[in-house]
C-alpha cells in the first residue's frame, strides 16, 4: 500500500485548518474520495496524464494471436478500470485496487523482476512503463488535477464553515 504524497503547502495548511474548524470531516473525506475516483477516470479516458507510453508492438501482436482487440493502453478487458474502489474515514480518503498486476501497471517493472518462469525466462519479460492510472505519480506524489480537485474540495468545506 503507498501513501499519497501531498507537496503543495498551501493545501497541507488548508487541509489543517478545516480540519480542525470541523466537527465531523467525514463529509470533506468523502468528498477527497470522490475527487480521486474523478481524477482516476479521467486519467483512464485521457490515455494518462501525463500520456502513458503505449504498446510495445510485440504486445499488440500478442494480442493479435490471442484474438484480443487493441482497445488503448490499460484498457484491453476494461477490467483494471472497473475494479477502482475509493474509502473514507474522518481521517483519510483512500483509492486503490485489488488487481493482482495493478501496481505493475502504475509504477512499472523491470524485466525479470519478478524472478523467472519454469523455462527460465524473465518475468515480465521486457522492461513495462510506469503507467499512473491512479491520482499520484509514481513516486507517490498527488498528480495536479487530484491536487486541484482536492484544493477545491477543501475550499469548499471552508467556505461552509465561515458562512
Amino acid at each position: 500500500m503507498s501513501a499519497i504524497k501531498i507537496n503543495n503547502q498551501a493545501l497541507i495548511d488548508r487541509l489543517g485548518q478545516a480540519a480542525k474548524a470541523m466537527t465531523d470531516t467525514t463529509p470533506l473525506t468523502s468528498a477527497i474520495a470522490s475527487s480521486f475516483a474523478s481524477v482516476t477516470d479521467d486519467n483512464f479516458e485521457s490515455g494518462g496524464r501525463p500520456k502513458w507510453a503505449g504498446r510495445k508492438p510485440t504486445t499488440i501482436a500478442s494480442y493479435k494471436r490471442r484474438g484480443m482487440r487493441y482497445g488503448g493502453v490499460l484498457q484491453a478487458t476494461g477490467h483494471l478500470r472497473s475494479q477502482i474502489v475509493t474509502q473514507f474515514t474522518r481521517t483519510e480518503a483512500a483509492i486503490g485496487t485489488n488487481v493482482p498486476y495493478a501496481p505493475t501497471m502504475h509504477f512499472g517493472a523491470k524485466q525479470g523482476q519478478f524472478g523467472k518462469t519454469r523455462r527460465n525466462t524473465p518475468i515480465p519479460w521486457g522492461d513495462i512503463e510506469p503507467r499512473p492510472f491512479l491520482p499520484m505519480d509514481e513516486n507517490e506524489n498527488l498528480q495536479p488535477e487530484a491536487e486541484r480537485e482536492v484544493f477545491r474540495d477543501v475550499d469548499y468545506y471552508w467556505q461552509r464553515i465561515f458562512d
